[in-house]
């Protein structure tokens, strides 16, 4: 005689199968997500490299001096014209809050559905042989979630000649711990232009 499972049988399978569905699918959803983001991130922060140019190009441009605030927001508005002001947080990879540095006060709508943010520093801020003149956040697709640096948030440090991703300078082993779910995600930013996954 032919036994067929028994009712406890079913529901013990169905059990494991749901479960096991529910612990890989926002794994992958997650990951789906990166990928798309990044792919944004990728396509866009070329475009930013033109920034100095525009800089250099202005009637203020002194080398010896720091670029002024007026001529980047001109630069920037010539690759990303933006709209209004939006409010919203953003977090760390690791769920933390922000450090002030990456606090901005106005977030900026773009035509594109992203949003761009911007702090530009006074002379006795400016950091580094290089001068940091200010940093750029960019959120790849706007207020939509998930607002995480290193997911959809990703910045850059604009100096005089050039615009660089944050953490391009840094070593890679740091910029990798810095992109995981233990780090901040910042460094995120030049992990996946440099060929990171």
């Amino acid at each position: 005689m032919e036994k067929g499972f028994t009712l406890v049988e079913v529901i013990i399978l169905f059990v494991i199968f749901i479960t096991v569905a529910l612990l890989v699918i926002p794994l992958s959803v997650d990951d789906a997500v990166i990928t798309k983001n990044t792919a944004k991130w990728q396509h866009v922060q070329s475009g930013f490299s033109s920034i100095p140019i525009s800089l250099m190009n202005s009637k203020n441009y002194q080398s010896s001096q720091k670029a002024e605030l007026e001529d980047f927001i001109v630069a920037l508005i010539k690759i990303h014209p933006l709209r209004n002001v939006v409010n919203y947080k953003i977090k760390y990879m690791n769920g933390d809050n922000p450090d002030k540095q990456y606090v901005f006060d106005e977030i900026y709508n773009t035509d594109n559905g992203a949003a761009v943010a911007f702090k530009w520093f006074d002379e006795t801020d400016v950091r580094g042989e290089d001068k940091i003149c200010g940093i750029l956040m960019y959120d790849v697709n706007g207020k939509r979630g998930p607002n995480v640096w290193g997911k959809d948030v990703f910045g850059m440090n604009i100096f005089n000649n050039k615009v660089e991703p944050f953490g391009k300078n840094e070593d890679p082993s740091v910029i990798e711990t810095d992109c995981s779910r233990q780090g901040t995600g910042v460094y995120c930013s030049a992990y996946y232009l440099s060929g990171g996954h």
